[in-house]
């Protein structure tokens, strides 16, 4: 089954570092890796509203506008078993404050540990999905591309 998700590069101001999810997969080396935030897009939800309401159940933070940086196919395998879905990927800046500069574990019907990421992508971690580092390349390189929160 192909599912449809919604997923934030969520920023600090600067652009400099931006939020994900810290997860493990212990049939892949290495078996830490990073997602964006957010999740599914809900039947006859459009997919701006499923990541700003995914974003307040992960931080309890309202997003203001986010903005469509593009659309991801991502094929996968997780924890041994085969994965397919279309993620809509969205930028938004968040406040100062959101998190904590050393992360921090939040409640998303369970326990998700929460860090920043430069967004360089000189990390030997791997972001999830696949052709998220380029979607955030383009976004920061462009200065005009102000997102508020």
């Amino acid at each position: 089954m192909i599912k449809v998700k919604a997923f934030a590069v969520l920023a600090d101001a600067s652009r400099s570092r931006h939020l994900v999810w810290v997860s493990q997969d212990e049939t892949k080396e290495p078996p830490t890796f990073h997602r964006l935030l957010g999740g599914h897009v809900e039947f006859g939800e459009g997919s701006a509203e499923a990541v700003v309401r995914e974003i307040a159940d992960e931080l309890h933070h309202e997003l203001g506008e986010v903005t469509l940086l593009g659309v991801l196919e991502n094929v996968f395998t997780y924890a041994g078993a085969p994965g397919h879905e279309i993620v809509f990927v969205y930028a938004a800046v968040v406040a100062d404050g959101t998190v904590p500069d050393e992360g921090g574990w939040y409640d998303d019907g369970g326990p998700i540990r929460v860090e920043w990421r430069p967004v360089d992508g000189q990390q030997e971690i791997p972001l999830y999905p696949d052709g998220t580092q380029a979607l955030l390349d383009r976004w920061v390189a462009v200065p005009s591309a102000r997102v508020r929160s």
